[in-house]
């Protein structure tokens, strides 16, 4: 890496819950620097070792690294190879070329990173803003992003039309509409999974669920958690939303009567939709913030979501 030749100015890192939010950040930056994103260079990777691959991308080739992180980063088999490019890279050449996003609430990074190491506010920033301290970045790193055209912009904005028109007939689809209850299905399994290990690794907590068509209750700690999957049509995702919500006893089920109306603690919703990589997620917003989550992200965000409420350290009920 002497000579600072690089083939990509960006590289970005990310769990696959967050590829929309890199797909985001990408098209900002890609009419005016070389980037790499995993599910752009499918063409390229198609047929290598990847292992070899993204250790020679992450490691050499990218002049800037960017990072999504979250819990969990750094673990699955393919950013398990990306963090260990980086933290070798690291050894001799510091972390001036590594940038980290935290996206978990509260922001944390890696316990490696060096604590003078700056991140990526991204509720200060905004997804417009980190690709401005991107390209900043690079350009402190010997990059020179290339004006975009009125042509490269008029690409990039055929590409977002294109994509838009692609989402809303996706979601008003049959297709759409099954695609939503095959990923809900795939929760509810992940639930189930989760609250027996749960239980068999901390039994004070034992959870355990009890589903329903469109429905799953998890009891345990004193409370319910309700997850629940409405939808009005089979060929429209129009008004369909999930709702996660905590109360204070069993939530409503079918075949449950109750002589005390339980009560409802907390709640939040979430829309099903089709991300600019091509993969499904469920999508929340807090304030001008949005997160996505897989199917099984969100399992894991809904049983976090009652132990947080059940937790005798963060106050009473």
């Amino acid at each position: 890496m002497g000579d600072e030749t690089y083939k990509y100015d960006v590289a970005f890192s990310f769990l696959a819950g967050d590829e929309s939010l890199a797909t985001q950040i990408n098209d900002l930056l890609q009419e005016r620097l070389s980037t790499f994103l995993y599910s752009k260079r499918q063409g390229e990777i198609a047929g290598t070792d990847g292992e070899k691959t993204f250790n020679t991308v992450f490691g050499e080739e990218s002049r800037v690294v960017v990072v999504l992180y979250r819990a969990g980063w750094g673990e699955t088999p393919w950013t398990r190879i990306e963090a260990t490019a980086i933290r070798n890279r690291a050894y001799d050449h510091g972390y001036t070329f590594a940038l980290f996003i935290p996206l978990d609430d509260p922001p944390s990074v890696p316990k490696w990173l060096p604590s003078t190491q700056l991140w990526i506010g991204l509720k200060r920033w905004g997804g417009a803003g980190a690709a401005s301290v991107i390209e900043s970045r690079v350009q402190e790193l010997g990059g020179e992003p290339h004006e975009e055209s009125v042509i490269d912009h008029a690409a990039r904005l055929q590409r977002s039309l294109d994509f838009e028109a692609k989402r809303k007939q996706f979601l008003n689809s049959h297709e759409g509409v099954a695609a939503a209850n095959t990923e809900f299905d795939v929760m509810k399994v992940e639930i189930d999974r989760l609250t027996k290990e749960i239980s068999a690794q901390a039994p004070a907590v034992s959870l355990r669920t009890k589903p329903a068509q469109r429905q799953v209750v998890i009891l345990g700690l004193g409370l319910g958690l309700n997850v629940y999957w409405d939808y009005r049509y089979s060929n429209s995702l129009d008004g369909a939303q999930l709702k996660i919500s905590v109360w204070d006893g069993h939530p409503p089920f079918p075949g449950i009567m109750q002589f005390d109306k339980p009560r409802q603690l907390r709640a939040i919703s979430f829309t099903f939709d089709l991300a600019q990589g091509g993969q499904h997620c469920w999508v929340t917003s807090s304030g001008s913030e949005q997160r996505s989550y897989s199917s099984t992200e969100l399992a894991s965000f809904a049983l976090k979501y009652l132990m947080e409420q059940g937790d005798p350290s963060r106050g009473t009920k």
